[in-house]
C-alpha cells in the first residue's frame, strides 16, 4: 500500500491550506425521499487526509444514506459534497470509474463474490470494471491478497473459504487500487471475536498506510476500545462529532427530532 500524501506543497496559501488537507466535505447536506422522508438533515462534516472515522447510530439514522452519497449511488436534496476539492454534483457518468478507483468500498456481510472464482480471479473482475489496464492484474491482484495476509490462498475458490477469509479477500479487493478513501459497512459482523479484532487491526495497518477510513459500526466495544474519531447520527440529524470519542458520545443536544 503507498502511502498517499495529503497534497500540501510549500507553495499552498493559508486560504487553500485547509481544502488541502480535507479528502470528504458535507455542507448542508439533506437527503429527502419520497412523501418528504428526511433520511439526513443540513449535515455538515469535514474529513481530513488519514483520519478513521467511525459512523454510529441506530438502525435508519442516516449513516447508510451518508456512504451511499459519498459514492454517488445517491444524489443530495440539498447541499454539496466533495471529494478532495471537487464537487460530486460535477463528476460525470464516465467519470465514477475513476471516482471509485480512488474510493474502496467494504459492504456489510460476506461480500459479492463469484463463487466458482479464485480470490485472485475476483479481484481482477473488478479491475476491469474500474478501467484497469490487463496488463497490471495478475500483479496487482496477489499484493493486495499479499497485503491481507492471504497470498497463501491467492488461487483458492471463494466456495471454499470461510467467513473470516473471505472478508480478507474484501479487503484486498476494496484497496487493489490503493484507494485515497476507504468506506467500511458494519465489517465485524456474524463474525467471532478473535476473528473480528483480527479484521479491525488490519483496518488500523491500511489506516497507518495513510489510507482514510469511514467505518459504520453498532460494533460498540470496538468503538470505545480503539478510541477514533466518532460521528454519531439520529433521525438524519448529526449530534456528535468526538476526536478520541466513544460509541453515542454527543456533541449537541437532540430537540425536536
Amino acid at each position: 500500500m503507498e502511502n498517499e500524501k495529503s497534497g500540501i506543497t510549500p507553495e499552498t496559501t493559508p486560504e487553500t491550506a485547509a481544502e488541502a488537507t480535507s479528502i470528504l466535505t458535507f455542507t448542508n447536506v439533506s437527503k429527502i425521499f419520497n412523501r418528504g422522508t428526511h433520511s439526513l438533515r443540513n449535515v455538515t462534516v469535514t474529513i481530513d487526509y488519514g483520519e478513521f472515522v467511525f459512523l454510529c447510530g441506530r438502525t435508519g439514522a442516516g449513516k447508510s444514506t451518508f456512504l451511499r452519497l459519498v459514492t454517488k449511488e445517491l444524489e443530495p436534496t440539498e447541499g454539496t459534497i466533495a471529494f478532495e476539492g471537487k464537487d460530486l454534483a460535477e463528476i460525470t457518468h464516465k467519470e465514477l470509474p475513476f471516482l471509485r478507483r480512488k474510493i474502496g468500498m467494504v459492504r456489510q456481510g460476506s461480500g459479492l463474490f463469484i463463487e466458482s472464482l479464485t480470490a485472485a480471479e475476483n479481484i481482477q473482475f473488478v479491475m476491469r470494471a474500474t478501467d484497469n489496464p490487463e496488463d497490471i492484474l495478475e500483479e496487482r491482484s496477489r499484493k493486495a491478497l499479499s497485503l491481507v495476509g492471504m497470498a497463501i490462498k491467492a488461487d483458492t475458490k471463494i466456495s471454499e473459504m470461510s467467513i473470516g477469509e473471505r472478508k480478507r479477500v474484501e479487503i484486498a479487493r476494496a484497496v487493489v487500487n490503493n484507494p485515497k478513501l476507504l468506506i467500511v459497512d458494519e465489517p465485524t459482523a456474524n463474525l467471532d471475536r478473535d476473528t473480528a479484532w483480527d479484521i479491525m487491526n488490519l483496518f488500523n495497518e491500511i489506516n497507518r498506510c495513510g489510507v482514510t477510513i469511514l467505518m459504520v459500526t453498532h460494533d460498540r466495544q470496538m468503538v470505545n476500545i480503539l478510541r477514533k474519531r466518532v460521528v454519531t447520527f439520529s433521525k438524519g440529524v448529526m449530534l456528535g462529532d468526538v476526536k478520541k470519542g466513544k460509541y453515542g458520545q454527543l456533541t449537541k443536544v437532540l430537540e425536536d427530532f
